[in-house]
């Protein structure tokens, strides 16, 4: 392999690395009111609202597809 090649996939390794720790240590939070994890899974509205999604819904990892039943 070139010096290059060497170079650039060093390089690369170290952003993802970097992009990797930025990534897990900033808090967690939800898009609509700034709730942290922790407030959404103590609030009950929200624990229910996830388990009907998760009851109605497949969901196709492979083609990140996801396909819901009928909306109430």
């Amino acid at each position: 392999m070139s010096r290059r090649a060497k170079i650039a996939m060093l390089s690369l390794t170290a952003l993802n690395a970097i992009a990797l720790v930025i990534n897990v240590s900033l808090p967690t939070r939800a898009a609509v009111g700034g709730m942290t994890y922790n407030d959404l899974i103590a609030d009950l509205d929200f624990v229910l609202a996830v388990q009907d999604v998760m009851q109605r819904c497949r969901v196709n990892v492979d083609i990140a597809r996801m396909e819901c039943g009928s909306v109430k």
